[in-house]
C-alpha cells in the first residue's frame, strides 16, 4: 500500500508541474483552444466521426473489411477445451463469422444508403462475442425492421469490453455523421471505465489487467482501480447517459441495458430448463438475442404509434 501511495504521489508532483508550466507558458493548443473552442481539438477521442476503432484496445486485433471464424476470447484453442453445456448448444469451428466493416466494427457500413438507419453501441455483447453475424441482436432488429423499411442499415459501434464511457462516446461522436432516425444505447456494467494512461494508451477498464512490459504503466493503470466504487460507478453511468440524452435530444432515442439480456437468459433457461450461451460460453446466446431484438422492436413500434397520435 506504502509504494502505491508513492506511485499517487509521484503523479500528484506531475500534476502540479504540468500546472505551474501551463502558468507560465500556455501550451501552443491549449492556447488556440482557449481563443476558438470548436476550432481545435484537445483530445483525438472527441474528433467528430466514426470513432477509429485502432485508438481503443480491447485485447484483440482490429480487423476492417474482412471476415473470420474466431475473434478476441472465442477462440479455437479455448473452443477445443469446452464440453457442450446442453445438447441444444449447436456450435462448432465453422458455424461462427464475424465480418467486419470497413472501419472495423461488426455491421454495416455507415456511408451506405438507407431508408432508415439506426446507430447502436454497446459492449461485447452488442457486438455478439461467440455468435454469427445473423445472431447478433442488432442484426435480428434489422430483419424485423425491414417490415417496415425494406432499405434500412444498423451502425454497431459496439465494442468488445465497452464502456459506458464508449457507449457516450462513441454515440456523441458519431451521431451527427451517421445522422441516425433512431439511436439505442446498450449501457453496460457500472463499474467499467475508460482508462488513459500516461503515454495516451487507451484501455476498456473493466475486471482485468491488461500485459504491459513497461513496468510503470502498468502499475499506473493497476491504480485506476482505486477510484472504482459503487458510488462512483453510479456517478459515471449516470453521467454518460445523461450526455447521450442531451447528444440525442434532436434524435429518437430508446435506451436498454445488458441487464434486460441478463434477465431474459433467465426467463428463458427457466421455461427450456438450459442457458443460452454463444459459443464462448460467457456471452449471452442466439436465443437471448433474438427475443431481445424482438424486445426492441416492439418498444420502437410502441413509440411509433405513441409519436402519430401526437
Amino acid at each position: 500500500m506504502s509504494y502505491l501511495l508513492d506511485i499517487v504521489k509521484e503523479q500528484i508532483e506531475k500534476i502540479k508541474k504540468r500546472i505551474k508550466d501551463q502558468d507560465i507558458e500556455m501550451d501552443e493548443k491549449l492556447n488556440a483552444w482557449s481563443m476558438k473552442t470548436d476550432a481545435v481539438d484537445l483530445s483525438k477521442w472527441w474528433e467528430e466521426g466514426i470513432p477509429n476503432i485502432d485508438d481503443v484496445t480491447h485485447g484483440a486485433i482490429n480487423l476492417k473489411s474482412e471476415t473470420t471464424k474466431w475473434f478476441g476470447m472465442d477462440n479455437e484453442e479455448f473452443y477445443n477445451s469446452v464440453t457442450p453445456p446442453h445438447a441444444k448448444w449447436h456450435y462448432n469451428k465453422n458455424n461462427v463469422n464475424y465480418t467486419f466493416n470497413s472501419h472495423g466494427y461488426r455491421g454495416d457500413e455507415p456511408n451506405l444508403p438507407a431508408d432508415f438507419t439506426v446507430l447502436v453501441s454497446g459492449d461485447s455483447h452488442s457486438f455478439g462475442i461467440g455468435l454469427d453475424d445473423e445472431e447478433v441482436w442488432t442484426h435480428q432488429f434489422k430483419l424485423l425492421l425491414q417490415e417496415q423499411y425494406p432499405k434500412c442499415k444498423v451502425v454497431n459501434l459496439s465494442c468488445p469490453g465497452g464502456s459506458n464511457d464508449w457507449v457516450a462516446r462513441s454515440i456523441t461522436c458519431a451521431v451527427d455523421t451517421v445522422k441516425p432516425d433512431l439511436v439505442i444505447p446498450c449501457f453496460t456494467y457500472p463499474n467499467r471505465r475508460e482508462a488513459i494512461w500516461d503515454s495516451g494508451y487507451l484501455w476498456q477498464l473493466n475486471t482485468s489487467v491488461p500485459f504491459n512490459p513497461v513496468q510503470t504503466e502498468y502499475e499506473e493503470f493497476q491504480s485506476w482501480f482505486m477510484t472504482v466504487n459503487e458510488h462512483t460507478d453510479y456517478y459515471n453511468l449516470v453521467k454518460n447517459q445523461k450526455l447521450v440524452q442531451k447528444t440525442c435530444r434532436d434524435y429518437s432515442l430508446i435506451e436498454t441495458q445488458i441487464y434486460r439480456m441478463r434477465s431474459i437468459q433467465r426467463q428463458l433457461g427457466s421455461i427450456h430448463s438450459f442457458v443460452d450461451v454463444a459459443r464462448d460460453i460467457q456471452h449471452f446466446g442466439p436465443r437471448v438475442h433474438k427475443q431481445f431484438a424482438r424486445e426492441m422492436y416492439n418498444t420502437f413500434c410502441t413509440r411509433q404509434s405513441q409519436e402519430k397520435k401526437l
